[in-house]
């Protein structure tokens, strides 16, 4: 096995690409100022190889060698990397790095600790770990060395050279079919964490985002504690568990075959539109059935309702959905660490209650308020009341 050491100031390329057929690669932040790569090639010296950085990119390519690689490269903290890696089969770990993380993986594990940036995985098998992770801006990928192109599962093209690798033996099946026909075109704005695979578990703790997205055929998909803007979650086939995590956006969580547990923190503000077809909704948070259906109910039961206190500007609309599952929805008796006290419209008083009462002059009035955030559960309840009688 060859091994190569080899080190250069951190001011000497602001990018690193990994080009390999399989192995493992260590990505680790430190204090030091000087970029740090540690490796070992089985059954090939890395002689042929030009480790000399071109343009702002430092590329490490063993696209002609189908051994496994070894890798660790050591960061300083001080700055942002863009670091971009493509393999058919690897293992993958990165703690406390700074900067835009971006992986194609055919088949793998990953990873990732105590980072901050932005950070992306497709993969064909994968099991993916994040945690103690913060999104922050990242500055533009610098441009690639002439004759270079980036990778893009959309574009086969960029990744033929890569011959009868595990890539192309799914590649093709899972840009071309699954992300089109189950997820819609690659594309959509820009994320801080972006998972999309075809098997393997999703796990995200602790992680602090402006939005996420996440897409798998098959798998079960976790998030815990933390903090989330926009999150866009769709599994094909899998259950999902979301534990702790405050809403600072609007959330869309669907599984089409499999149950969904939503335990909120106590100080959440959102309203909640929750539909399954089979299945049975269980909720700790006051919810009212709705008899008109919404656009993801699919004609079965469809639920809504309000946790929290209205705040000034629009309130965070968490959707639910499941073609074929339960669902479940908590209350955590404790509040975030992430909340941040904002103004709150106060609770109504009896008179205004009566004032609202002589608006809605039916259920269906009130039950559409409700719906759209004017009024929460407990007004509602007190409405129907005063209509009954």
């Amino acid at each position: 096995m060859a091994k190569v050491e080899q080190t250069w100031s951190a001011d000497t390329f602001d990018a690193i690409g990994i080009r390999a057929h399989g192995g493992q690669f260590v990505i680790q932040g430190i204090d030091e100022d000087e970029v740090k790569l540690e490796g070992n090639l089985e059954g090939r010296s890395f002689r042929n190889m030009n480790l000399e950085p071109s343009g702002r990119w430092l590329q490490i390519y063993t696209s002609g060698h189908h051994g496994d690689s070894q890798f660790t490269l050591q960061l300083p903290k001080r700055k942002v990397w863009m670091v971009d890696i493509f393999s058919g089969r690897a293992q993958f770990k990165a703690e406390n790095v700074k900067g835009r993380l971006h992986l194609m993986l055919g088949k793998g594990e990953v990873q990732v600790e105590n980072c901050r940036g932005a950070f992306s995985v497709t993969s064909g098998n994968a099991d993916v770990r994040l945690k103690h992770f913060v999104e922050v801006d990242t500055p533009e990928i610098p441009p690639l060395p002439k004759g270079e192109r980036h990778i893009r599962l959309e574009d086969p093209e960029s990744w033929q050279d890569w011959g009868e690798d595990y890539w192309t033996q799914w590649g093709g099946e899972f840009g071309e079919k699954l992300l089109r026909r189950f997820f819609g075109e690659n594309t959509g704005p820009n994320a801080g964490v972006r998972v999309q695979t075809g098997k393997g578990d999703v796990n995200l703790e602790d992680i602090d985002a402006k939005a996420c997205i996440i897409r798998a055929a098959r798998g079960e998909a976790r998030l815990k504690q933390g903090r989330v803007g926009e999150l866009d979650m769709k599994i094909i086939s899998g259950d999902i568990e979301c534990e702790s995590c405050l809403p600072a956006g609007d959330w869309t969580i669907r599984t089409n075959r499999g149950d969904i547990h939503l335990s909120l923190p106590a100080d959440t503000n959102a309203r909640l539109d929750v539909t399954t077809r089979q299945g049975d909704i269980q909720s700790k948070t006051p919810l009212v059935r709705v008899t008109r259906q919404g656009p993801g109910s699919w004609h079965g039961s469809r639920m809504v309702g309000t946790m929290g206190n209205k705040t000034e500007g629009k309130m965070p609309e968490i959707h639910i959905s499941t073609l074929s599952g339960d669902i479940e929805i908590k209350t955590q008796p404790t509040t975030s660490p992430y909340y941040q006290k904002s103004e709150t419209v106060p609770e109504s008083s009896t008179s205004t209650v009566t004032k609202k009462t002589d608006a809605y002059n039916t259920q269906l009035d009130v039950l559409t308020a409700l719906s759209e955030g004017r009024i929460n559960v407990d007004e509602a309840e007190r409405l129907l009341k005063g209509l009954k009688s």
